[in-house]
């Protein structure tokens, strides 16, 4: 495509510059100077048209702007379904509701009242749970994940608490509870 548009420009430059000059030399220098910049021009704009960004180079904040996860409603588990069920393992999505952080001593901090780590966020049923036997972990590995849904920042604390996510990973534990981790996708509501 770039080669055809090029050629095209260039065919109609080198007519255009034969139509005005008739002397031997100087038609060949300006041929090349226009044709050169023909070229170029046209590259330029077929690149320009059709910019690729290869996907380790995008970062997380990118992703969340332009792609929203496709979520197989009818295969997303509750927490408690996670919890009484045997996935271990497995790669599956979670709907469940941010109630809270894990303190430095491996408890819950419901609603972050204290300070938590940003390598966890709680997640339950219900957005008003406090019973730590009805949560799990969602394990923050990646730093754009922590900056996104670390509960150690104030701003992330306003924005996700008490509000529904949709989350995407490998089924493990976590400080003795049961986890997500290796997240995939994520979606809040």
């Amino acid at each position: 495509m770039i080669r055809e548009k090029a050629f095209s420009l260039y065919k109609t430059e080198m007519v255009s510059v034969l139509d005005i000059k008739k002397g031997g030399y100087m038609k060949r220098s300006v041929m090349a100077v226009i044709i050169s910049a023909t070229v170029l021009a046209a590259a330029a704009a077929s690149v320009a048209s059709c910019i690729w960004m290869p996907d380790f180079l995008e970062t997380e904040k990118d992703k969340e702007k332009t792609e929203e996860p496709d979520i197989p409603f009818d295969e997303v588990l509750s927490v408690g379904e996670l919890i009484a069920g045997d996935f271990a393992g497995d790669t599956v999505w979670i709907r469940g509701y941010v109630v809270g952080g894990l303190s430095s001593d491996g408890s819950i901090d419901f609603g972050c009242e204290g300070t938590v780590l940003g390598t966890a966020v709680m997640l339950a049923d219900a957005d008003d749970c406090t019973d730590s036997d009805e949560c799990m972990a969602l394990q923050l590995t990646k730093k754009a994940h922590k900056e996104v849904l670390g509960l150690d920042k104030e701003a992330n604390r306003q924005k996700l608490l008490q509000h529904e996510i949709f989350v995407q990973g490998k089924v493990t534990t976590f400080k003795g509870y049961p986890a997500l981790t290796n997240l995939c996708n994520y979606q809040l509501k």
